[in-house]
């Protein structure tokens, strides 16, 4: 065990511990054990985590990411690491593990980013009705990438448990695995700025065997992304594969759990036990995002037993991007129960069809939308208007007890290039409707 305080640690909230926290976990990293925050407030810039190093912060620990961009990495301390201009972050980071084996970040305390140093207390720029809605607040410095990129990131490496903190106040992506293998994230409780941009809660980049489970997200972006791209790591040969999702719950302004990005592969996805509210989006498959040309392979992917409420935009399953060259399919939606007011979309673009794709167990409950409600332009040039299910593209569709209620004034489906397609939404029954 080694204690902080014993390398020179004062949780005043006020001294900067970088040093002496770093010096606990390199003598740790010597022969494997555990390092110890204990309760206070630590101010921090960047730490690294060593292989076969536990990280364990104890209930009323509260590690304090620093408002100085100075205290943090250099955006080339390791080749992996990226920034993003056209979102304003850069390449800083508060927890790095780079390369290594056996590593956790554990405990009852609190990692926080300190985001209100970097964000705008308000919103200063529109939002709309189907994502941040209230606006958006930007972050101080926009121009010059002036709050630090992902908070805990890990790089191509194995054997990795992040389990039972509070994430807070995020300045960009809470926790990132680019690249790793064996990862077990459990009970976090992650509440970041609800308008703030970028904040997603936890984003799986070409990893295998990664289990994300009983975690609650509050955050002004994406909850959970799966993503698939390679193009960074020393082995661009990895690919996002067995990744399995549950037991979550998901309150945010953009996405529920999004699943594409990149130019790879994504498969053998399971999403069980979820709820969702308040999102733009609920389930969210995209295989070309922005400038992408190929798009990600994504297949494989099973969503059962999931709540969707309070949503503009329930399901969507979308190329995206009239260059997609991705393929989309296998791809099984069971026993979801939504509340939204836009709809189920299922399309296809460019190169990309969308194959066989069954919906079963859904009931639809149809809310009026909010006035003024742009209804998603995510999807590609879509044909299909504001129908409740709009499938286009696609070939093998399977709608099996799939109904709804509260939509009288929607058409229930409406289908462009549409091949092979069984089924049809049904609505509740009269009587049903009356006794609910």
């Amino acid at each position: 065990m080694y204690d902080i305080t014993d390398y020179g640690a004062v949780g005043d909230g006020a001294t900067l511990n970088t040093a002496a926290i770093q010096r606990a976990l390199d003598e740790c990293g010597k022969r494997g054990g555990t390092v110890t925050v204990p309760p206070g407030i630590w101010l921090t810039g960047t730490l690294w985590l060593r292989s076969n190093t536990e990280l364990r912060l104890e209930t009323g620990a509260v590690l304090l990411g620093s408002a100085d961009l100075a205290d943090y990495n250099e955006p080339d301390a390791y080749p992996q690491n990226s920034s993003a201009v056209t979102e304003g972050w850069s390449g800083k980071h508060l927890i790095l593990a780079i390369e290594v084996e056996n590593v956790a970040l554990t405990g009852g305390g609190c990692i926080d980013g300190n985001g209100r140093a970097f964000f705008e207390a308000e919103p200063s720029r529109p939002g709309d009705n189907i994502c941040w809605r209230g606006g958006l607040c930007r972050p101080k410095n926009f121009e010059n990438g002036g709050r630090p990129g992902q908070e805990i990131v890990f790089v191509e490496s194995r054997n990795i448990r992040v389990r039972d903190l509070e994430l807070r106040d995020m300045c960009c992506w809470g926790c990132f695995f680019y690249g790793c293998e064996n990862v077990q994230v459990t009970g976090l409780r992650i509440e970041n700025g609800i308008r703030n941009v970028n904040t997603d809660g936890i984003d799986i980049d070409c990893c295998r065997d990664v289990t994300v489970s009983d975690c609650v997200i509050r955050t002004g972006d994406d909850a959970i992304a799966v993503r698939g791209a390679p193009s960074r790591l020393k082995d661009p040969s990895r690919i996002c594969e067995n990744i399995v999702i549950r037991n979550c719950i998901c309150c945010v302004n953009a996405d529920g759990i999004r699943i594409g990005v990149g130019s790879g592969v994504i498969r053998d996805v399971l999403i069980s036990g979820v709820v969702i509210e308040r999102a733009g989006r609920g389930i969210h498959l995209q295989n070309s995002y922005g400038k992408a040309v190929s798009g990600v392979d994504i297949s494989g992917v099973i969503v059962s037993g999931v709540i969707i409420r309070r949503t503009g935009t329930p399901i969507m399953v979308a190329a995206g991007s009239e260059k997609s060259l991705a393929t989309m399919r296998d791809i099984v939606f069971r026993d979801v129960m939504i509340s939204a007011f836009g709809s189920v979309i299922v399309a296809g673009a460019g190169k990309t069809r969308v194959e066989n794709v069954s919906f079963s167990g859904l009931l639809f409950e149809v809310e009026e939308a909010e006035e003024g409600a742009a209804f998603d332009r995510e999807a590609g040039p879509l044909h299909t208007g504001d129908a409740l299910f709009r499938i286009e593209n696609a070939h093998d569709i399977r709608l099996e007890e799939c109904r709804f209620r509260g939509a009288a004034r929607r058409k229930a489906l409406a289908l462009h290039q549409v091949t092979g397609l069984r089924g049809e939404p049904l609505p509740v029954p009269a009587e049903a409707e009356t006794n609910h």
